[in-house]
């Protein structure tokens, strides 16, 4: 009987030992002089798949899914697609990157690289899908659409964590790849990665400020402190361009009134070099003072062709002639629209910005008019174009 008992003891161990060594998520404790034991787990984590079905025609809004076209981004979480035909700002569901332009503190680490992240994966994108979420709003508090960013088969949202350029945030619902985004997460930051233990290389973290040229700033990494001395060229709002003998660069006010920014007027200023879909900005002015040195300087307008609007004369105080109206591209309840203007075999676009002051309607130009234009080049997204300050910039 006893023979029996123990040939029964030793079959249950072996198949403890063997169950161990199976492929069911388990692993065997193999510590000297203790009987084996089982310790469950977990699997790893795993990109959700796109579901196997044609897109084509599908609409965002009744169909849960739509194939858009990519047109611009802010930073690494929010971009502007072609939803419907119709120009949509879109956050990307579940995550949150660092800002590029924070109101407490300017560019964030890892901001930059994020948003270059992105920008790679979206500009090289064969197909770009939006999908709707059921247990999200539609539109988040700043009426951008909220959604999953599947590219080319992979989902975006899940990739920027894995990389550890974002952070798995905002979950308000049970939302359809909660499970997934969270494992990922978990396992990134294990990782000691990027945002989850490394120091960004392009960030400066000590934020010494720097008195540069305009050309200087330009080159300096997003987030740093500089002195800049430059003379205002245009005001656009509340907010300028500014040019000295080496480039020309904009300022962001941020909703407050400088009353040193005034066409003319030689500043000085303590601020932060940031980036706002393209366009580069100085930012976060220190102690919201900007002070005139002098009044009655001018930059003589440069001359430029269309296909000179780029990011070489990025802010720069131009003139373009001969410029036909060729269209009118506003959007329904917005204020700001394009004009846009034909100049030989180019084509451009003389942006109306919604802080004019007095506002120019569109109304104010027609179809066919020839005129001659003065403004600053600026740019948002991938579009560059002729910033204007009034009707008086418009010379006919």
């Amino acid at each position: 009987m006893k023979k029996i008992i123990s040939i029964l003891l030793v079959l249950v161990m072996m198949t403890a030992v063997i169950s161990g060594c199976s492929n069911n998520g388990s692993e065997l404790s193999e510590t000297p002089g203790e009987t084996p034991t089982l310790i469950p787990t977990k699997a790893p984590a795993k990109m959700p798949e796109l579901p196997d079905m044609n897109f084509e025609g599908m609409n965002f809004f009744e169909d849960g899914y739509e194939i858009v076209e990519f047109k611009g981004l802010s930073d690494g979480d929010t971009a502007t697609f072609l939803v419907n035909k119709l120009p949509t700002d879109t956050r990307f569901l579940a995550i949150d990157t660092p800002e590029m332009n924070s109101s407490t503190d300017g560019q964030q680490p890892w901001a930059a690289a994020a948003k270059q992240y992105t920008l790679n994966a979206l500009s090289n994108a064969e197909v770009i899908i939006l999908e709707l979420d059921e247990e999200s709003d539609i539109f988040d508090n700043y009426n951008r659409l909220l959604a999953w960013i599947w590219v080319d088969g992979e989902l975006l949202n899940y990739k920027l964590v894995e990389e550890g350029l974002a952070y798995v945030k905002y979950l308000y619902g049970d939302y359809k790849y909660n499970v997934e985004m969270i494992k990922i997460e978990t396992e990134t930051q294990r990782r000691d990665i990027k945002l989850w233990g490394e120091d960004d290389p392009d960030y400066d973290y000590e934020k010494k400020e720097q008195e540069v040229s305009l050309k200087e700033a330009r080159e300096l990494p997003r987030g740093s402190n500089v002195i800049i001395t430059a003379v205002v060229t245009n005001k656009i709002g509340k907010n300028a361009f500014i040019q000295d003998e080496t480039g020309a660069n904009y300022i962001y006010a941020n909703r407050y009134n400088y009353s040193a920014l005034v066409p003319g007027n030689e500043i000085t200023l303590s601020g932060k070099v940031t980036e706002y879909n393209g366009l580069l900005e100085i930012t976060d002015i220190k102690d919201k003072k900007i002070t005139a040195l002098s009044e009655g300087n001018t930059y003589a307008p440069v001359i430029i062709n269309l296909d000179e609007v780029t990011e070489a004369n990025e802010s720069l105080y131009v003139k373009a002639e001969n410029l036909e109206v060729t269209g009118i591209e506003t959007i329904d309840g917005e204020k700001g629209y394009n004009v846009i203007v034909k100049q030989d075999d180019e084509v451009g676009i003389i942006r109306i910005d919604k802080y004019l002051n007095p506002y120019i309607e569109p109304e104010f130009f027609t179809i066919g008019e020839v005129f001659d234009v003065i403004g600053n080049v600026g740019q948002y997204g991938e579009a560059h174009y002729i910033m204007i300050s009034g009707e008086e910039a418009v010379i006919k």
